[in-house]
């Protein structure tokens, strides 16, 4: 992660209000364990957004980042998904970009909550395939890798971020993916991670403005045909 992020702790995931640690601990372990763990240990019926953020602690951004992109991986459509996680991904990213030392959500998301089983839910809906990705990952440190790359990767993660907002089928899926890749990347200092993941927020800007372009085309010629 960032040279600014590299005196701030370990990933020890801890809980929140005296709760216990339920993952990290100093221990480096995937993001697809720590992410389990929480949602396995979690004590209460639903754990609101300032509470992950809390529990991942220095991990934040990377492990945020995946976790808002989750939602739209799931192999189904449902509508109102991705304005909810779109905008607080878009958040993260870009206080990524703007060099803040830990994400800081505002006050009426970090209050935002869901259930303990939907968080269950999709970690487990996504573990299979975060786990392959993981298996691809390790150090690869470069420039790629450093602050100011961090940064880069931020910036671009707020545009994904915009087409991951719009509520059409087909245009949430893809950036999701670009943006979660980036972020495993980052956690792990895995270069080519980074640039998969940008490659891939690359198809995902051709697809989502096709999908966009040939909505407003189909509009166009409608309004045309009624007037």
């Amino acid at each position: 992660m960032s040279d600014e992020r590299a005196s701030l702790p370990g990933p020890s995931l801890s809980l929140p209000c005296g709760k216990p640690p339920v993952g990290g601990d100093g221990r480096h372990v995937p993001v697809s364990v720590l992410m389990a763990e929480l949602a396995a240990a979690w004590p209460e019926p639903r754990i609101t957004l300032g509470e992950m953020i809390h529990a991942f602690g220095a991990r934040g951004y990377g492990i945020l980042m995946i976790l808002f992109a989750l939602p739209n991986l799931l192999p189904i459509y449902i509508p109102g998904w991705s304005p909810i996680f779109g905008f607080p991904l878009a958040i993260v990213c870009l206080q990524l970009a703007l060099g803040y030392p830990e994400p800081k959500l505002p006050r009426f998301l970090t209050e935002r909550s869901m259930r303990r089983e939907d968080l269950a839910l999709i970690v487990e809906k996504s573990a299979p395939w975060i786990r392959r990705i993981e298996r691809f990952v390790r150090p690869r440190p470069s420039a790629l890798t450093g602050w100011k790359a961090d940064r880069v990767v931020g910036a671009y993660g707020v545009f994904l971020a915009c087409l991951v907002i719009v509520p059409l089928p087909f245009t949430n899926g893809p950036p999701s993916l670009a943006v979660a890749l980036m972020a495993i990347g980052l956690i792990e200092e895995d270069s080519r991670a980074i640039v998969v993941g940008a490659l891939m927020g690359v198809v995902a800007t051709a697809l989502a403005f096709a999908i966009i372009g040939g909505l407003f085309w189909a509009l166009v010629q409608a309004i045309g045909l009624v007037v």
